[in-house]
């Protein structure tokens, strides 16, 4: 299943946050959204979501979800969104519990075993870090084999290290069944190790600046890589003037 924004423009009360964009999600890719603080990364997340009517134009799904899919569009959030009295299992069962499945044990077992954490199915979240506390978030979406996962700036919460071990689990995930994910980061390293296409946005009221396509397969994008260091830097040049400018505004409110 693909996404659609079609001439999609929204606005609260009299301030235009997005503006006329057209664009398409493709299936089994990861497309990054990026663009300087305000410009309406995780409007446009929302609006995808169905969280939100844009105010003009249309936002549509195209095509089937996959097979087995209990939930076609599915977020992971920042904060983990974990319930702190449910164990890692329990976390990931909550999301099954309103099917009738046979095989839900099954499916906590595999989507567990796939972001590493059967050892840890018993543990509460206080007593995980904020890495494998990602992890469970991951897991839960998983569960309900989604047709698109929308994930709002899912590695900003962690630290250096962390992140670079959750980008390689990421990368370990799709490598093995490709999924299709909308992943909004102000990383910028994130976006090209991850982003098989990455969408850069104006500042307010966002608009497409350009998009970005990285062929490189992510197993063999390495940290240092210099066509990747020379796509950040592009992606920068872009985004530089802009995130100034926002930033200027930001001080003028």
């Amino acid at each position: 299943m693909e996404l659609k924004l079609d001439a999609v423009t929204h606005r609260y009360s009299d301030t235009i946050v997005l503006r006329d964009i057209s664009l398409e999600i493709p299936s089994e890719r990861i497309s990054c959204i990026v663009g300087p603080s305000g410009c309406g990364k995780s409007t446009l997340l929302r609006l995808l979501g169905g969280l939100e009517q844009p105010s003009e134009g249309a936002v549509r799904q195209v095509g089937a979800p996959p097979a087995g899919c209990l939930n076609a569009l599915t977020y992971i959030f920042q904060d983990f969104a974990l319930l702190p009295w449910r164990t890692v299992e329990g976390n990931v069962a909550l999301v099954l519990e309103d099917h009738k499945l046979a095989d839900r044990e099954a499916i906590i077992a595999d989507v567990l075993a796939r972001t590493r954490l059967t050892d840890f199915a018993g543990a509460l979240p206080k007593q995980l870090s904020g890495g494998m506390k990602q992890r469970v978030a991951i897991a839960r979406a998983l569960a309900v084999n989604p047709a698109v996962m929308l994930m709002d700036e899912p590695l900003s919460a962690l630290d250096s290290q962390t992140r670079e071990l959750l980008m390689d689990d990421l990368v370990g995930l799709w490598t093995k069944q490709p999924f299709t994910a909308v992943y909004v980061t102000h990383n910028l390293a994130e976006a090209v190790r991850l982003g098989h296409r990455i969408v850069v946005l104006s500042r307010r009221p966002g608009e497409v600046c350009e998009i970005v396509e990285i062929d490189t397969p992510l197993t063999e994008r390495a940290h240092g890589d210099p066509t990747l260091d020379a796509q950040q830097k592009h992606l920068w040049g872009l985004m530089r003037d802009e995130a100034a400018a926002a930033d200027a505004e930001l001080l003028h409110v």
